[in-house]
């Protein structure tokens, strides 16, 4: 008999990103195609356990893991970086106070 797969909640989208987040928004993807946690490790080509992972929100996994993921289920990931001035220059030069 086939598992049955319950359509979890859409993720607040307007929390700050972490994992947790990324985990709920993946679950609900996976969910929504009425995925099991075993169709959804094999579509992307990695184990049940690393999957389970992701979507939990563990903070051990690996950029590689998470993307294939992110990429099976055609979620995007998007940066928003602050554009650099000259005035950011000093941010991350080497200082010698913690030698």
């Amino acid at each position: 008999m086939a598992r049955r797969v319950v359509v979890t909640p859409q993720p607040d989208l307007s929390q700050p990103a972490d994992m947790a987040l990324l985990g709920a928004v993946i679950r609900h993807r996976r969910t929504s195609l009425k995925l099991t946690l075993e169709d959804a490790a094999a579509l992307c080509g990695i184990s049940k356990q690393a999957y389970n992972n992701i979507e939990l929100g563990s903070e051990n996994v690996k950029v590689e893991t998470l993307f294939k993921v992110l990429t099976a289920f055609g979620i995007s990931l998007r940066v928003n970086a602050p554009a650099f001035t000259e005035t950011d220059s000093d941010i991350g030069s080497a200082s010698d106070d913690w030698l």
